[in-house]
């Protein structure tokens, strides 16, 4: 079969001397096409650098138990207004402060649903039955649940890794290959909850290790690294759910005073290189 090239040119006798140069010259381009082919000697990327924010490592998938988690989690359709503030000085760290009242001890309003970003932790403006079909979300708040989005909590792949107790915020500087990052599973096979060890019912989250209960919210200072869809990773710990100094009161006392500022919750954070 004659190509493309060859069927357009004109079938004239006493032209065989064009057809060879013809041939020729397809035969050189074919070769130089080859050796474009060759594999280059790219450099390999850095195994310790970043991919490029935005750039998703994983496809969205189907959330397990969704039913379920609507009715434990008390998941509205109503998005939170509460407030999102950084309070953070310290370049490269941030402090943010999310106002996860959502309305009260019988919430009204959403999780309050963010996204880590370099200037700090951006609102998903985003209701809870939704947020269970939408990656573009992190991390959510409310009250004192925090949970990530992936497993039974969201489509996506972010995960987490409880680093060991005793570690500080300021001493974890890079990614370690010891490091066990896990999903959200607040729900067994049979999609009976999987509650926490606060004696309160709630869902037994991949962050949940930042609080103990008696009878006040304090903070266990446990660290944590968490994995986003992009690949990037973060160092987190919550340092706070009342206002800062009922909260020193609360860790050091196992009660609260009052006005407390509940429901105040302060995170402290960084991206990791």
């Amino acid at each position: 079969m004659m190509s493309q090239t060859e069927q357009v040119l004109p079938r004239r006798a006493g032209q065989h001397g064009l057809w060879v140069l013809v041939a020729v010259a397809m035969s050189l381009a074919l070769m130089a096409s080859c050796g474009d082919d060759e594999p280059k000697n790219h450099p390999e990327p850095d195994a310790g650098s970043q991919p490029d924010a935005g750039s998703k490592t994983c496809d969205p998938s189907q959330v397990r138990c969704s039913e379920q988690t609507i009715d434990k989690l008390s998941l509205l359709t109503v998005v939170s207004t509460g407030p999102v503030r950084e309070e953070g000085t310290t370049t490269g760290e941030f402090v943010t402060n999310i106002d996860s009242r959502a309305g009260g001890l019988q919430p009204t309003m959403s999780y309050t649903y963010l996204r880590f970003t370099p200037t700090g932790l951006a609102q998903v403006q985003i209701h809870d039955q939704a947020a269970l079909s939408s990656t573009e979300w992190d991390i959510a708040v409310r009250r004192y649940t925090v949970r990530v989005n992936s497993g039974t909590s969201g489509p996506s792949c972010v995960s987490v890794a409880t680093l060991p107790q005793g570690t500080t915020f300021a001493s974890v500087s890079a990614v370690s290959s010891a490091w066990s990052f896990q999903s959200e599973r607040w729900f067994d096979d049979a999609c009976t909850l999987i509650p926490d060890n606060s004696g309160l019912n709630g869902p037994a989250t991949v962050l949940g290790g930042f609080w103990t209960y008696q009878s006040c919210v304090a903070m266990t200072g446990q660290v944590f690294a968490v994995r986003l869809a992009d690949g990037r990773h973060v160092k987190l710990e919550v340092t706070g759910y009342y206002e800062p100094s009922a909260q020193q009161v609360c860790n050091q006392t196992g009660s609260v005073p009052q006005p407390s500022g509940s429901g105040q919750l302060r995170i402290k954070w960084a991206f990791l290189p």
